[in-house]
């Protein structure tokens, strides 16, 4: 299978293409196994006078509980979702802090915490994101997903704890958000979610990405069929 490239497709059937490698990085973050519904918080928008959360609708395979068995086989993985998701063989722990330095805290959960092989002990990553209230240096906008992560953040766990050279694989792309990042810094990445609606998010932002970055005909990347993917494009 080809990288730098979106698949729209089941996750397990996608990685059955990826034995375990040195190569290979898994980063993702999966549905939790919690029937997530923000349907409340269009519901406080609409209350208010303003326009329904545009993102409030529910996640595929979230209304049962994960099983991550397909991760774990990884030796590299970084996965969110603890303690829904419970990774045994665990090393370490990232923490994100969604609302650094802010007293009160706001409706939504403030951390979210990813269970990781790539270190020991735990990191806290501070990247504001909760509604309007953004890191200044944040400027990419809220696309139809209701768990996106933003790509500060992304960025910073890829660039700590991946490398060039590596394959990066987040089976559950979402909005792709960790693929944007790994476009930002030279990284190969394979994308997959089931989620048609998803992946052409994805293809977009990353498209978008290629768009405001200085480009070389030479590419880093082998070739694509047309379809998902970054074509003929180097980062500079």
């Amino acid at each position: 299978m080809e990288t730098n490239k979106i698949y729209n497709m089941d996750a397990k059937e996608l990685l059955k293409n990826f034995p375990d490698s040195k190569r290979i990085v898994i980063i993702t973050d999966p549905p939790y196994g919690i029937s997530l519904d923000l349907k409340w918080l269009s519901d406080i928008h609409i209350a208010e006078g303003k326009q329904p959360n545009k993102a409030d609708h529910k996640i595929e395979e979230d209304n049962k509980p994960f099983d991550a068995t397909h991760l774990f086989i990884y030796k590299r993985r970084l996965i969110f979702g603890f303690p829904y998701i419970y990774d045994k063989d665990a090393t370490g722990w990232l923490v994100w802090d969604k609302q650094p330095k802010i007293d009160e805290r706001g409706i939504v959960t403030p951390v979210e915490v990813a269970s990781t092989t790539l270190r020991k002990g735990y990191d806290i990553f501070r990247v504001m994101w909760g509604g309007f209230m953004r890191d200044d240096d944040i400027t990419e906008k809220r696309y139809a997903h209701p768990t996106q992560k933003p790509v500060k953040l992304m960025r910073r766990l890829i660039e700590k704890f991946t490398k060039e050279g590596d394959l990066i694989i987040d089976p559950y792309c979402g909005s792709g958000s960790t693929l944007v990042a790994c476009a930002r810094l030279r990284r190969e990445f394979i994308g997959c979610d089931i989620n048609p609606n998803y992946c052409k998010i994805a293809e977009e932002r990353i498209q978008k990405e290629l768009s405001q970055t200085k480009l070389k005909s030479e590419s880093i990347f082998p070739p694509k069929p047309e379809g998902m993917g970054i074509q003929n494009a180097k980062l500079i």
